[in-house]
């Protein structure tokens, strides 16, 4: 039986950056990570963002790799089952391990859609990218399914590649979430003025294929004949492996704030964890880069014995067409949003406000800035007048 002292399960970036972190403080302990990925540890986010810009593909490999911190990597290996009493794993071709201390940073799987009789790309992972991109050298039609983050993200991808794409989605708007109205219909607008067709309040009825056409219609009634069908409509956490080993539960893994989960020397970290998120207080998950790297690593320094409880506020970012963003905290259109546009649409900052306090920040093409806003969040001030909020990041 092989021992670590540090077994990591899951080869994603907060796998990586766990490592890293247990390096900090222990340069001579054992490290494995366990991976059914079949490439070493990769940034996720170009996938969908930079690769379609132009973006060297080298730029997807993380570094420093696992061969320079000196781990252990069991690529295409399923952990099948873990025994916290013994603090043994098992993987799926029966290869028992025993470790010391155990990460769980095993993501999500995408969600699926009831239609099984014409391939539908649920866009994660770079094989994901890669098959995109065969089709992308081969198709011109292409159906979007999903108005959210990578949904938007790959329809504005394949737009920029000279592609004909359709989006379809349930909600009034494109990244519905999390914008105000008038900024929700720019957004719009721009896609369609790059030739994207919105198929907004609307989901599928049906998928048929017929050689190389396949033919969706949607609720509404309208028809649509493309080549191939992309969907990005959100994950659900990979829970069955910490459940079945009797770890509690809630909308993924359950830590408390060193990043433990019920079981003390099993941690959780990344899109997986469901964790205490301070703005307004409650209990969240964050499946965006920036958790999944500082998450991991506090999680990786604490399993090497740092005993930090995790207080970080993660942002996360996006890109389509001429826009871009940078966002920290608790984006909700529902909240009182106070807009500080240099010119409305185009640049500008928009604070969300719940009980006159500031629990989000949107920095629309104004980029640096989010130091300066996790601050304005994190110090709770109570605003009761907004105005005061105005240049405070813009123009600094």
């Amino acid at each position: 039986m092989e021992h670590y002292d540090y077994l990591i399960i899951g080869g994603g970036m907060a796998s990586l950056s766990a490592v890293q972190g247990i390096r900090r403080r222990d340069r001579q302990g054992t490290v494995a990570i366990f991976s059914n990925e079949r490439y070493p540890v990769y940034n996720r986010p170009p996938l969908s963002k930079k690769l379609w810009a132009g973006e060297p593909f080298e730029s997807v490999w993380m570094r420093p790799d696992t061969r320079d911190l000196h781990v252990v990597e069991r690529l295409t290996t399923t952990v099948s089952s873990i025994n916290p009493r013994d603090k043994t794993i098992t993987d799926e071709y029966g290869n028992i391990s025993h470790y010391t201390k155990l990460l769980l940073a095993i993501g999500g799987k995408p969600v699926e859609l009831p239609f099984h009789d014409v391939p539908i790309l649920y866009f994660r992972t770079l094989d994901d990218y890669f098959s995109l991109r065969r089709l992308a050298d081969t198709k011109t039609k292409f159906l979007v399914i999903g108005g959210g983050f990578i949904g938007s993200e790959i329809a504005a991808a394949l737009s920029i590649n000279q592609k004909e794409v359709s989006v379809i989605y349930p909600e009034p708007h494109l990244v519905d979430r999390f914008f105000p109205e008038d900024l929700k219909r720019i957004i719009d607008a721009k896609y369609v003025e790059n030739h994207v067709q919105l198929l907004a309040n609307d989901a599928l009825q049906s998928l048929t294929r017929d050689g190389d056409t396949i033919s969706a219609v949607t609720r509404s009634g309208k028809t649509l004949n493309v080549e191939a069908v992309v969907a990005g409509i959100g994950i659900r956490p990979n829970t069955e492996l910490a459940h079945a080993a009797g770890l509690q539960i809630n909308d993924g893994i359950v830590v408390n704030e060193y990043l433990q989960t019920s079981e003390p020397d099993i941690y959780a970290a990344g899109d997986v964890a469901s964790f205490r998120y301070p703005y307004p207080d409650q209990r969240s998950r964050v499946e965006h880069e920036d958790n999944a790297l500082v998450q991991g690593r506090w999680a990786g320094e604490n399993m090497a014995g740092a005993n930090k409880i995790y207080t970080h506020l993660p942002f996360f970012y996006s890109d389509m067409f001429s826009f871009g963003y940078e966002a920290i905290g608790n984006l909700d259109y529902h909240f009182d949003i106070f807009a500080d546009w240099v010119n409305v649409g185009e640049e500008g900052v928009l604070y969300y406000l719940h009980n006159k306090k500031v629990v989000g920040i949107l920095n629309w093409n104004v980029w640096d800035g989010i130091p300066k806003a996790r601050r304005i969040i994190e110090e709770q001030k109570s605003y009761d007048d907004p105005q005061e909020l105005k240049g405070k990041i813009r123009n600094a």
